[in-house]
């Protein structure tokens, strides 16, 4: 899988009690690209296979607070960087593997469908049994998945969480059958 070079990026930050520092997390992340089979065109939920996000992660902790802990999630994956880590750099890359199995269905419609009697508008080519829509043969969905994330600082006697959600694209490329005449 290739990640695409579309990025979403979100930031949060929160200022600290009576003071002018600032804590902020910073989510980015690369689109990964995947592809999906033909299907019915009456059929228009698509099962997603498993997705694998690159994240670019920047944690700060106002001056006199220190980073505890970053947890990133998406759906059932996760993962945390300790103290240690947040302390060796601000800016960390992060890899997130997310299984097919963690993953709702989406909804789509005249996208990637076999049958010459599916809605829309598409040009009709025959390949050999089948007839297929010739509709886009990629499509970006937004807001496919989400991530949380949470950053913790602590100072002295106090606490502070920073919580960030940033929704997540995918780009599905259409897998289109060969047909059975070598077309």
């Amino acid at each position: 899988m290739t990640p695409k070079s579309a990025l979403l990026v979100l930031t949060f930050c929160l200022a600290g009690a009576g003071s002018a520092e600032l804590h902020s997390l910073r989510v980015t992340a690369a689109t990964p690209a995947v592809t999906v089979v033909a299907q019915p065109g009456d059929r228009h939920f698509f099962n997603l296979p498993s997705l694998d996000y690159a994240f670019q992660l920047e944690a700060r902790c106002g001056k006199d607070w220190t980073p505890e802990s970053l947890t990133l999630s998406v759906a059932d994956s996760r993962t945390s960087l300790g103290s240690a880590q947040l302390h060796e750099s601000s800016a960390q890359q992060v890899k997130l593997h997310v299984p097919a199995r963690q993953i709702a269905p989406i909804v789509l419609r005249d996208f990637c469908v076999i049958d010459g009697t599916a809605e829309g508008s598409g040009v009709e080519a025959k390949t050999g049994a089948h007839s297929l829509v010739r509709a886009p043969r990629q499509l970006t969905v937004s807001a496919a998945l989400s991530a949380q994330a949470s950053l913790r600082c602590s100072s002295d006697d106090e606490q502070k969480t920073i919580y960030v959600s940033q929704p997540l694209d995918v780009t599905l490329d259409c897998d289109v059958p060969a047909s059975s005449d070598g077309r």
